[in-house]
């Protein structure tokens, strides 16, 4: 058994979470406030890119007008697909399966799973959510390829970005004070003129970064 699950500044939010799961089984695997912030926020003419498949691909795609969805696990890939299919939005999403081998914390300079983000024009796309392989290429690869306006998405943020919110971190799962790596620091620079939404279910973090409608001149 792992006693640290039994704390309760773990297993309070570990038994919300599982009720929100349970009553609404269809929503991305984000936090809630991160999920109803989406729900308001979306529209039907966007377009968005994800790296990292599931319930998120159906979900986004009957709220939007296309997604492209990358994966890299063939077996979920088979799995998601069929679900797309049975829920009618197939024709809504370019799915595309892609191997990576590495792992996050291999952080390559290139690799085709991230080269997705190339095949868009600058500011085309409405959002972008992060929530698979290699986060810190697919962060960097897609950011100038968001509209004005438009949203960045991190998921399980406090595992990259510190997360000190009102003096203290924001979870007791994978608390950090500074930066995973100097690359993911360096993406902090690059965000920082970027207004960030900070949303936690104090287990895990997601994050979005809304980008700027012009740029900001020293």
């Amino acid at each position: 058994m792992n006693w640290r699950s039994l704390r309760p500044a773990y297993l309070v939010p570990r038994l919300r979470q599982i009720a929100f799961v349970k009553k609404h089984p269809d929503t991305p695997w984000l936090t809630e406030s991160g999920i109803r912030l989406l729900d308001s926020w979306l529209k039907p003419t966007d377009v968005g890119l994800e790296w990292g498949s599931g319930r998120s691909t159906a979900w986004f795609a009957r709220r939007v007008g296309k997604m492209t969805s990358v994966e890299d696990n063939r077996q979920w890939y088979e799995r998601v697909k069929q679900l797309l299919q049975d829920q009618g939005v197939s024709e809504k999403v370019d799915y595309r399966y892609i191997p990576c081998e590495h792992r996050e914390v291999d952080e390559p300079s290139s690799h085709p799973y991230a080269d997705v983000a190339d095949e868009f024009a600058e500011a085309s796309l409405d959002f972008a959510l992060v929530d698979g392989n290699i986060r810190v290429l697919c962060m960097q690869k897609v950011l100038s390829k968001i509209k004005p306006g438009g949203l960045l998405i991190l998921d399980n943020a406090n595992r990259y970005f510190p997360n000190v919110s009102l003096g203290a971190p924001a979870t007791s799962h994978e608390p950090r004070r500074d930066y995973k790596s100097e690359k993911w620091k360096q993406l902090g620079h690059s965000l920082s003129n970027w207004r960030a939404i900070l949303t936690t279910d104090r287990i895990w973090d997601t994050r979005f970064w809304v980008k700027p409608l012009t740029e900001e001149t020293s």
